[in-house]
């Protein structure tokens, strides 16, 4: 029984470090944002509140930036939350349709393709800057919304979870669907996307937070301020700074918010393989 009792103690003990070792930084951040610039100059992070979190806030929120003055952060807010509902969106579509074509249309290459598809995570956006860039020139996205967000969009691993959760349908499903008459659009709509909806949830938070947090592809293809993001005007502001503190803690606020609100569905459809039906 004492034995028992150490080990779990000791379980928690090792949980609660991981825990404090995770979210210190996110502490020290949030602490920060309520000092002045000058004393984060000299001392850098803090670890207890100041008196400066009206002032800094209050200035982030009316904040102008860029060298016109022409971008704001709800502006840039905006513009975050375009890119990255737009990733999420259409990566949890573009994933579906592929691995609904894979597993069930008997496609001769199905494999390959799902192989090729999934190869492309060996190629991450930032090896083919170039290459990327000069595609989006000739389309005419550079600064633009949608140029910003078909390069990142993460299809190989979307597509990846929805053909693990296809394969691992029971055969009735379609069995039942041939014999209601079901065409393939009918069995799409009928059957999969209800079906579908968890694992899909759980996709559109993980890309939400790979578009919210892009930086390098939207500073590479978007020279108008108007297009500037959120974690780009960190930069504007200056990280080291009261202000650029509290605007760290903003960028923050969206995607915690969309996790801490479908947290029970992402942890199911992506742990709980067995009675994902």
């Amino acid at each position: 029984m004492l034995k028992h009792q150490l080990r779990s103690a000791g379980n928690h003990a090792i949980l609660l470090a991981g825990v404090a070792f995770m979210i210190l930084p996110i502490v020290l951040v949030v602490v920060s944002s309520t000092h002045e610039t000058a004393l984060l100059g000299e001392t850098g992070l803090q670890l207890l509140p100041g008196a400066q979190m009206v002032e800094n806030y209050t200035k982030v929120l009316t904040l102008e930036a860029g060298f016109t003055d022409q971008i704001t952060a709800l502006d840039m807010m905006k513009n975050s939350m375009i890119i990255a509902v737009g990733v999420a969106g259409l990566t949890t579509l573009v994933s579906l349709l592929g691995a609904y074509a894979m597993v069930f249309f008997r496609l001769p290459l199905a494999g390959f393709l799902f192989w090729l598809t999934l190869a492309t995570l060996l190629l991450p956006l930032e090896s083919r800057f170039i290459n990327t860039f000069l595609v989006a020139d000739a389309l005419g996205l550079i600064n633009t919304h949608l140029g910003m967000i078909l390069p990142t969009l993460t299809v190989a691993l979307g597509t990846l979870f929805f053909r693990q959760l296809f394969l691992a349908m029971p055969n009735e499903y379609l069995e039942a669907a041939k014999l209601d008459g079901a065409g393939p659009i009918r069995f799409f709509f009928d059957f999969i996307v209800p079906l579908s909806w968890k694992r899909g949830g759980a996709i559109f938070v993980v890309t939400f937070m790979v578009g919210w947090n892009q930086y390098l592809w939207p500073l590479l293809i978007s020279t108008d301020e108007s297009k500037y993001t959120l974690v780009r005007g960190i930069r504007l502001i200056g990280q080291e700074s009261g202000p650029g503190m509290a605007l760290i803690v903003l960028s923050l606020l969206p995607p915690l918010i969309l996790v801490l609100i479908f947290q029970r569905w992402f942890f199911q459809a992506l742990a709980d393989e067995k009675n994902a039906f």
